[in-house]
């Protein structure tokens, strides 16, 4: 938790940290602003690289610039310090409280407020029609979760 702004640490995650999680991570700081820390890392992720081309793309489309993110392997210590971490689907959900046993309870698939909760695709090499269902996905859930959060701030 931020003690200055009293807001939650959010760590967002996926499997290579290229693609959907640098893309949630930038639309949650869009939605939030600067008070909330997001950070973003992978399940297995590709340490060093830079975000997909096609993430930056769709991102800059928006206005926002995802182009210096480097992709970074979850740790342990990293999934300690969050007070919530946001996952792709239920196998990632699983891995990351498999790892973190002490994580279990802040750990959530981003899709968790919809009804059924939604599991987001990897768009890793599939073309830019997988990449704009993804962003398209990760947007409609990262909407879900704003509102929550911010209502969660004033209440706290």
């Amino acid at each position: 938790m931020n003690p200055a702004t009293n807001c939650p640490s959010i760590l967002v995650l996926c499997e290579g940290n290229i693609c959907r999680s640098p893309i949630a991570a930038g639309l949650l700081r869009e939605g939030l602003g600067p008070a909330f820390p997001v950070a973003s890392a992978g399940l297995s992720a590709l340490v060093g690289r830079g975000p997909d081309p096609e993430a930056v793309r769709l991102m800059a489309a928006r206005g926002l610039d995802i182009s210096r993110e480097i992709s970074r392997q979850l740790t342990p210590a990293m999934a300690l310090a969050a007070d919530l971490i946001l996952v792709m689907d239920p196998g990632q959900l699983d891995w990351c409280t498999g790892l973190v046993p002490a994580a279990r309870g802040r750990v959530y698939l981003l899709g968790h407020w919809r009804r059924p909760p939604a599991a987001i695709a990897d768009p890793y090499l599939r073309g830019p029609e997988a990449f704009k269902a993804a962003f398209d996905a990760i947007h409609q859930c990262v909407s879900d979760w704003v509102p929550q959060l911010l209502t969660k701030r004033r209440s706290a």
